[in-house]
Order: structure tokens, then sequence, then C-alpha cells
């Protein structure tokens, strides 16, 4: 079952048990309509503004296949503050702070941040654990922040966590990202079917993926990550860079274009 919260019901002691106990909880109506209004305006602008910022070779952004043609669609700018002040905000709003630290029992870090617009038709995200059990430096207190800037169903591809799963590492290859569907058994699935302005909060080893969107518009959402300040600290600029690097790697490796972060 998923738990809510308005705005002014916080964290409490209930929602807390929740997501412990289950690894996600959500929490509704926490940005207002005009809140989420600036927002989308914000998000139009970005995917709009510099058609030349949106390519395969900038390290900040990624493509998603068609889940029938193959086509490739755009699908993410990660990192975004650097590109929006506004979302950098939002990062650090403190609805969303103090529900995070809720969880922590201590200040919370920002970890890294990724703007999704999951276009028309766009393949969803096959099952998986976001805590990696092979990368150096990665903190064991991960979890991300969902903020649906759209509406989110089952039509258009929303998140599906499996509860009671956050405990460890599914996969037996710790060099094996994706999991294997019987990993998990689908009596636990939860769709995180989300409003504007509703959250959900998932812990990094909360196992999840999402279907093909197969509306005929977009379903943005911003995925905000954390970790606890005693697990490391400020590590987002030392996740960028690593990240950025095998990134760079991988793609010389696929193109013969130079990649570029912009």
């Amino acid at each position: 079952m998923i738990v809510e919260a308005n705005r002014a019901g916080g964290m409490t002691h209930e929602l807390l048990k929740s997501y412990h106990d289950s690894g996600f909880v959500t929490l509704r109506n926490v940005f207002s309509p005009a809140e989420m209004n600036l927002i989308q305006r914000e998000c139009d602008r970005l995917l709009h503004q510099d058609p030349s910022l949106i390519t395969p070779m900038n390290l900040r952004c990624r493509f998603m296949p068609h889940h029938q043609s193959g086509e490739a669609l755009f699908e993410v700018l990660d990192p975004v503050n650097d590109l929006s002040t506004l979302l950098h905000q939002v990062c650090f709003d403190s609805r969303i702070m103090s529900t995070v630290e809720a969880i922590y029992q201590e200040p919370a870090e920002l970890f890294k941040e990724k703007l999704i617009f999951k276009m028309e038709g766009a393949k969803g995200y096959d099952l998986h654990q976001d805590t990696p059990q092979n990368w150096p430096g990665w903190p064991l207190t991960f979890l991300t922040v969902l903020l649906a800037i759209d509406g989110s169903s089952r039509e258009n591809g929303c998140t599906e966590v499996y509860r009671g799963y956050h405990d460890k590492f599914l996969s037996a290859d710790p060099d094996q990202y994706m999991l294997r569907n019987d990993c998990v058994c689908t009596s636990r699935r939860e769709f995180l079917e989300l409003e504007p302005g509703d959250i959900a909060i998932f812990h990094g080893l909360t196992p999840h993926g999402s279907a093909p969107n197969t509306t005929n518009g977009m379903r943005r959402a911003f995925y905000i990550s954390y970790n606890a300040r005693s697990d490391g600290g400020d590590r987002r600029q030392a996740h960028y860079a690593a990240f950025q690097e095998m990134l760079r790697t991988r793609m010389a490796t696929e193109s013969i274009e130079t990649p570029f972060f912009r």
C-alpha cells in the first residue's frame, strides 16, 4: 500500500515506517499547481531554447529507443542544475530536504539530478537497482526523490517499484547492473501513479523499472538523488567527473565524433 501525505502533513512516523519497511513512499501535493506551472514552463524552455544542446555527443544527454520503431528519442538531461536556477532551487527546497533528512536522521547532500522527458513511444527501463555493487565510493545511503512534472500513469510508463527488497543487492554478479525479472515477485509491485507536484522517494536498492509511454504526450519527471552527509559528504562533483569520464571512454569506441559537455 502506498502511504500518502499532503504538504502540511510532513514526514510523519507512519510515513517513515512505510519508507523503511517498503523501500519507498509517496507524498501528494508537495508542490502547488502554480509552482508546477513554472517548472513545466522551465522544462519547455530547456527542451526548445537551444536545439544544438540536445545531441547524442553531449555528455549530459541520453536517448531512448522508440518501443516499436527503435528510433532514438531524446530523453534525459543529466546534470541539469547548471542550466536551470529554478531546478537547482527545487533540489534544495526545504520540503524535499526536510523529508530526506527525516529519513536519514541527519543532513543530506545532493548527489546527482536528472530531468527526464519520456517522449511519446519511448521504451521504458528494464528492472534494476540504482546502487551499483562495483562503483567505488558510491554512497550506500543513496536515495532518489521523483518529482512528477506531468501526471504519471501506467499508460505513459510510470515508474514501477517493488516492496521490501531494499536491504540487499539482488544480482549475484557485481558487474551486472540490470536484474532478471524473476529476482522479484510481481505481487510486490506498486505503480507510482502521480499527479504534478507529487513526489515519490525510493531507496537506491529498491528494484524498479518502467513500461513504454504509449500515450500521445511526454511524461516529464525530475529525479533528484541524495546521500547522507556522514556517507562521504558532498560527492556530486566527484560523481559527475567519474561518470563523464566513463561516458567518454565508452563513446570513443562507438563513434568517430568527439564527445563534449555543454
